[in-house]
């Protein structure tokens, strides 16, 4: 079965409170290991230096769509959507959601 994982790259906004920066990621992964992800926080360090990359890892596709479907309906995560956003911690980038190609 092929691996699927979401990637989500932000910056800190100039100024931002790092402390509450990192607080903020803390809950929103929190959130996402509620509901099956294996999650990592990344700080890049090549390329586009300065972003930061959470990454959600779930053993296939399918595991994914439940869990953001999961996600995407529970209160707490459209709390932290709406105080994430008026909080100016962060900007948004890009978003990836890759699939595993298996060559064996």
């Amino acid at each position: 079965m092929a691996r699927c994982v979401a990637q989500y790259v932000f910056k800190a906004n100039p100024g931002a409170d790092m402390a509450k920066f990192r607080a903020n990621v803390k809950t929103v992964i929190v959130l996402w290991k509620k509901y099956g992800a294996e999650t990592s926080f990344w700080s890049v360090t090549g390329g586009e230096v300065g972003n930061f990359v959470v990454s959600c890892m779930f053993p296939s596709a399918k595991a994914y769509g439940e869990c953001i479907d999961n996600l995407a309906a529970d209160p707490e995560f459209q709390a932290w959507t709406a105080s994430n956003v008026s909080s100016g911690l962060s900007s948004w980038v890009r978003s990836n959601i890759s699939r595993e190609v298996l060559l064996d």
